[in-house]
């Protein structure tokens, strides 16, 4: 009888990333999370939405420059649509873009970041 051989959960180049980031990230138990942000890590740029307190909603775009370590510096960018002011630059450690994107990844909603990200934004950085 023919026996049909499993895919690797995570090819080579993913499990070195998972190796690299897992011990900045929550540990080994947040490998699917990993794995589904390192695609998402590589194409630089994530588009979200955010919900206000008085029901409004903000739609935003997140770029960087990808890096592969999770302590090499990363360069972003966040634009707020239909607020011309609100353009923030701004450079963190891998691990941590990483840390903020795992959410969005493992949700599946894809809409917003998390709310770390947005305090860490408004109290440490100022628009450009």
């Amino acid at each position: 009888s023919l026996v049909k051989q499993q895919e690797p959960v995570a090819s080579s180049s993913f499990a070195a990333q998972i190796a690299l980031f897992a011990p900045y990230c929550g540990g080994l138990q947040q490998e699917e999370s990993l794995l589904r942000v390192f695609p998402m890590l590589g194409q630089g740029r994530f588009e979200g939405v955010r919900s206000l307190a008085d029901g409004e909603v903000r739609r935003f775009q997140l770029r960087w420059q990808a890096v592969r370590a999770p302590l090499m510096p990363c360069s972003c960018e966040l634009d707020v649509d239909g607020q011309p002011g609100l353009h923030y630059v701004f450079e963190v450690p891998c691990h941590q873009l990483v840390s903020w994107l795992m959410p969005v990844a493992s949700d599946g909603s894809g809409q917003d970041l998390p709310d770390s990200f947005w305090s860490w934004l408004l109290l440490e950085q100022d628009a450009a």
